[in-house]
């Protein structure tokens, strides 16, 4: 592990070594860790640090190893890029990155895999609330206000289903030798596809059109799953706040009628698993395909590409759920 742990320093005192950027500048750090960078050849050149290695290199960054890591690499070894990856991260200047890089794995792992991560769930979050504001107040127009309840409930759970869009989609980095494989059938039959359709075949993992196939059918589950649990609070909120100001302001005709939460849930199953995850496997295809082209020459234009798709896909997205919640009689 000699070798290892000088070949380590030299990287991170090098300008951008080790460093992994999503694919869109064209080195091979990313192509070992499940993302969508890199040639996805294994050219044997990666190196894997024991323990003792890689504390002795977090130590120089001033930089505790987390526990997870520190096992990989008493018990496989922990690669080296990876663990670069995790100290440029840990430590720099953006505050809110390095928090979430030392304290959340789940983070952690999609950021060191594509370092376009926080910037895809931020644009998510940020065009999702704009649009869907647009969206609700063109096809409700006059009754925008008699049914602000509802856009306040779709605001809500679209909250949290941005991160669950994004963050089921992403890449995760591979830290040891192979990827972790749970227990339990279902679990390993999900752990061993790819997290989106399109994502780029591993060198330890070759995807099939089965494999792919396979993603499209269990996200659409983990979605619907996620939609229908996140519409049983978002619609109960509302419908509490709507009983509630009745019951102080006073019922009037203009007062729409209060949903049934339980239907409402399952429009937000429906809605999730068929039209959200079939829009955002294409928009995780087409970022890849940027990525691995134009991005590669032009680092610059992943950040607009990722922002017009997302884009158009929200406009489209927000105007589907209201139009698919009136079909159900929910709204």
């Amino acid at each position: 592990m000699t070798r290892g742990r000088s070949r380590a320093v030299h990287m991170l005192s090098s300008p951008g070594g080790g460093a992994n950027d999503g694919g869109n500048n064209n080195n091979n750090s990313n192509k070992y860790t499940g993302g969508s960078g890199g040639d996805g050849e294994d050219d044997g050149d990666e190196s894997f640090l024991d323990l003792s290695a890689a504390e002795s290199l977090a130590a120089t960054k001033g930089v505790a190893l987390p526990a997870d890591l520190a096992a990989i690499a008493a018990s496989e070894g922990l690669r080296l890029s990876v663990l670069n990856q995790f100290l440029v991260l840990a430590t720099s200047g953006n505050v809110f990155t390095s928090f979430l890089t030392r304290s959340i794995p789940a983070f952690r792992d999609r950021l060191i895999a594509d370092n376009l991560y926080f910037y895809k769930l931020l644009v998510e979050i940020v065009i999702d609330s704009g649009c869907a504001t647009v969206a609700e107040v063109k096809k409700r127009g006059d009754d925008f206000w008699k049914e602000f309840e509802f856009y306040l409930s779709d605001m809500a759970v679209g909250l949290v289903m941005d991160v669950v869009l994004v963050s089921l989609l992403a890449p995760v980095a591979v830290a040891g030798r192979k990827r972790v494989v749970p227990t339990g059938r279902l679990r390993q039959w999900s752990a061993n596809l790819p997290s989106a359709m399109f994502e780029k075949s591993r060198p330890d993992r070759k995807y099939t059109v089965n494999d792919r196939l396979g993603c499209y059918v269990a996200r659409g589950l983990e979605y619907a799953l996620a939609g229908m649990a996140c519409g049983l609070v978002g619609q109960g909120i509302a419908s509490g706040l709507m009983t509630m100001k009745r019951q102080y302001l006073g019922a009037t005709e203009e007062d729409v009628e209060v949903p049934p939460v339980v239907k409402s849930a399952l429009v937000w199953g429906l809605f999730m698993g068929a039209s959200a995850n079939t829009r955002y496997q294409i928009v995780a295809g087409l970022e890849r395909v940027v990525d691995q082209t134009i991005a590669r020459r032009i680092p610059q234009i992943a950040y607009v590409t990722t922002l017009g798709i997302r884009f158009v896909n929200n406009i489209i997205g927000g105007e589907q759920f209201i139009d698919m919640a009136r079909w159900a009689g929910v709204q």
